[in-house]
């Protein structure tokens, strides 16, 4: 069990440290006047990965320190194992979904779909669920702040306003 700690742990590492790269060049507060409020794109970004590799240094340091081993079982049943299934799977189909449905119906789908299968909602909450989500981002991002997300095909041919 605590090789598997350590090795999720190290894993989150690399990510954290592969975002930190990747947004390196806006982590500092901007004190030239160039961005506005001084924060410029990498600011969340970097600092938000640092965060993460910091608490996964710490899970993979206390999954070492601790000296004892569970027994070496990683799911304590099929429930739990199943649990995780149903969350990364729909995880994965909706990130390679991304491509060409877009941010907004996505996000909608997963919402739905979660509210649905995992929380059993009625299907009317469901519905408003999977429609409110989305356009609440979409008032955020697009109409608010002003930052454009992945569209979908039917935007691209004219067929859907997302």
């Amino acid at each position: 069990m605590r090789l598997c700690q350590a090795a999720t742990g190290l894993a989150f590492m690399g990510l954290a440290a592969l975002a930190m790269f990747d947004s390196r060049a806006g982590a500092l507060v901007d004190r030239s006047g160039g961005e506005p409020g001084g924060i410029g794109p990498g600011f969340y970004p970097f600092w938000s990965a640092a965060l993460m590799f910091v608490a996964a240094g710490v899970v993979t340091y206390e999954s070492q320190a601790r000296g004892h081993n569970e027994g070496g079982i990683v799911f304590e049943s099929r429930d739990a194992a199943l649990a995780v299934i149903k969350l990364a799977v729909p995880m994965i189909a909706m990130t390679v979904a991304l491509v060409w449905l877009g941010f907004y119906i996505v996000s909608g789908a997963f919402m739905g779909l979660f509210a649905r299968w995992i929380g059993r909602y009625n299907w009317l909450w469901v519905v408003v669920l999977a429609v409110a989500m989305p356009l609440a981002i979409y008032l955020t991002f697009e109409t608010g702040f002003r930052v454009t997300l992945p569209k979908s095909v039917f935007y691209e041919k004219g067929l859907l306003p997302i």
